[in-house]
């Protein structure tokens, strides 16, 4: 199935591929870009126009990710920007994205997340986004209790996969806000993820599901596990408790 971020972008390239009726009249060259992008698809919410590290090419920033774009905003390019550097090969899009990220993450009020501590003193901080239903969320959140005792600290957000299809009505966004809303969300989470039964929601209470949902995409999440250090790298999918001690650089 596509993602929201890839149908967004296709069209916004599909709508870009045949002539603009009407040339933009921008002050600047971000203004420019911006009027090209919304003429051609009124829908498109453009996030951010910057400069890139690539001369005459700007990086546009929308809900689902990033493309590229001549000063003129004629020319619309999908894909990461990559720096070579001797021989280092440097992903731009991704230093881009991981300092985005770390802004959003630093927003979220640290109550709506589900939280498992670490023993002691914390060495590390991952947050995951997840889905109760997902298989691999689920072969994850058994690592949890050695990654705790190992000193990391594990937030989760909220992103059902079905959301857009069932809402919060059925499905795993049903769940999710169930388990947001326990009086004890930690072993709720652990009951939905083992098919067991969740207790009811507290009376009055509003989970921050599709809060959470657009934040993951936002953050270019595409799937279920999505865990992010605390400067905003994606460290992949399911990982160990060992796996992810190297990943942080722990010992």
């Amino acid at each position: 199935m596509r993602s929201p971020r890839f149908s967004m972008v296709a069209g916004l390239l599909l709508a870009l591929a045949g002539p603009l009726l009407t040339p933009a009249h921008a002050a600047g060259e971000e203004d420019q870009i911006r009027s090209r992008l919304q003429q051609a698809v009124p829908d498109a919410k453009v996030v951010a126009v910057r400069a890139s590290a690539m001369p005459g090419i700007y990086e546009v920033e929308l809900p689902g990710g990033m493309v590229y774009s001549s000063a003129d905003g004629q020319f619309v390019i999908q894909g990461d920007l990559l720096q070579l550097k001797g021989k280092q090969v440097v992903n731009l899009s991704e230093q881009s994205m991981a300092t985005r990220r770390v802004a959003l993450l630093k927003a979220v009020d640290r109550r709506d997340a589900i939280i498992f501590p670490a023993r002691g003193k914390p060495k590390a901080v991952l947050t995951v986004f997840t889905d109760v239903d997902c298989g691999y969320c689920r072969k994850l959140h058994q690592e949890v209790p050695a990654m705790n005792k190992l000193g990391i600290e594990i937030r989760y957000l909220a992103y059902p996969r079905d959301l857009p299809r069932y809402g919060l009505a059925g499905g795993a966004g049903r769940k999710m806000a169930q388990v947001w809303c326990s009086s004890n969300r930690e072993q709720a989470l652990t009951l939905a993820k083992q098919d067991d039964a969740i207790p009811p929601a507290r009376p009055g209470c509003k989970a921050p599901i599709v809060e959470q949902y657009q934040l993951g995409q936002r953050m270019g999440v595409k799937g279920t596990p999505a865990i992010f250090n605390d400067k905003g790298e994606q460290l992949g999918g399911y990982i160990t408790a060992p796996q992810a001690a190297q990943l942080l650089g722990l010992k």
